[in-house]
C-alpha cells in the first residue's frame, strides 16, 4: 500500500489531500476536479490507522445444568 500527499497541479486550485493506493500506477492516474493532474509533494512514513470498532460478547450460558454425557 502506498500513500501520497497529493496537491493540484493547478496553481489556481486549492486541493490538497493524502489518499491510499494498492500501486504507485494508481496515484499517478489520479485527476482533480477541476481536471487538472493530482502530483506528490510527500510521502508520509506513518498513517493513522482507522478507528476499530469493539464489540464486546456476554459469555455463553450454554451448557450450564447439562450433564456429561456417558
Amino acid at each position: 500500500m502506498f500513500v501520497a500527499r497529493l496537491i493540484c497541479s493547478d496553481v489556481d486550485c486549492a486541493f490538497e489531500e493524502e489518499l491510499e493506493a494498492p500501486a504507485l500506477a494508481a496515484l499517478e492516474a489520479l485527476a482533480c476536479d477541476c481536471g487538472c493532474v493530482l502530483e506528490p509533494i510527500g510521502w508520509p512514513d506513518w498513517v493513522e490507522p482507522a478507528p476499530a470498532i469493539v464489540v464486546t460478547l456476554a459469555p455463553s450460558r450454554r451448557g450450564r445444568g447439562l450433564r456429561a454425557a456417558a
